[in-house]
């Protein structure tokens, strides 16, 4: 397919930086560019940034960084149709996207703002490729679909770190997923149990409830985050047990990877130095 002619270098008032080699470098502000893209699919982005600068106690952001828009290729990318978030640059808060394990929440907020005006989201989970940047296209409509593997899996995610219904993050709708989803819409008075008497009901439930529900899962992972003061080493050291436990769990290293963590820990001269940083008795 040709490249659109349609280009941008903003996306609700806030410029769009590319961050990847030789230019620049993942995880930077990147550098000024102009993307191509479809007038329609542009439309849309405006309104997703627009909601999220909205939805986000920060406000408007300073920079977005992406990997890219219209690529010469097949597929959503090459259609003028795709986008890739790296990440979003606020005075006070730097959002990148491989950070989502230790980064959870505020990761899955702005998923939840973004999954209200794009029918496809990629995210972290959806496979090793889709780690270092959210890929948004125009394909489909928003709205909970049970055979989506990456609605599912978004869903997933937003049960066992938002709303605090841990469930296997896998892709599958089954009777794990389906009973935590039963309780929260019953929860949120969002739907009665006659109403989701069977897997088919609750997934029609679902997907009519589907942009209160991410309203919700937005205001659960923004909630506090106007106000969080910087993380101290001890905040960190959790993070980073919580990330191996995420990333390595199943796997034979895992035990390895936690023991020489504590070993570090533990060790005399930063137990000591930890000590700044705890509670006092």
């Amino acid at each position: 397919m040709s490249k659109p002619e349609n280009t941008f270098q903003e996306l609700a008032g806030v410029p769009v930086h590319y961050d990847r080699a030789p230019s620049a470098g993942y995880g930077t502000r990147g550098i000024p560019y102009t993307f191509h893209c479809t007038e329609p699919f542009e439309a849309t982005l405006h309104a997703a940034f627009e909601a999220l600068w909205a939805a986000c106690p920060l406000g408007t952001a300073e920079v977005i960084t992406s990997a890219g828009a219209y690529v010469d290729k097949s597929g959503l990318h090459g259609a003028g149709r795709a986008f890739d978030i790296d990440g979003i640059f606020w005075p006070d808060k730097a959002f990148i996207t491989n950070q989502y394990p230790s980064d959870r929440r505020f990761y899955l907020a702005v998923e939840s703002v973004l999954r209200k005006h794009l029918g496809t989201v990629l995210n972290y989970k959806f496979d090793a490729a889709h780690q270092d940047h959210f890929h948004v296209s125009g394909r489909g409509e928003p709205g909970f679909v049970p055979g989506h593997e990456s609605r599912v899996l978004y869903w997933q995610m937003a049960l066992t770190h938002l709303f605090d219904r841990p469930v296997t993050v896998d892709g599958l709708t089954g009777p794990e997923t389906n009973g935590a989803s039963r309780a929260l819409l019953r929860a949120l008075d969002m739907a009665k149990d006659d109403e989701m008497s069977t897997a088919g009901a609750l997934h029609r439930g679902l997907d009519r409830a589907w942009e209160d529900l991410l309203d919700a899962a937005a205001e659960r992972g923004f909630r506090g985050v106007a106000g969080e003061a910087e993380q101290t080493p001890l905040q960190l050291l959790e993070a980073l047990y919580a990330t191996i436990a995420d990333e390595l769990d199943g796997q034979a290293s895992r035990k390895a990877v936690e023991s020489a963590v504590t070993t570090f820990a533990q060790h005399p001269d930063t137990d000591a130095w930890l000590d700044q940083f705890r509670d006092a008795p």
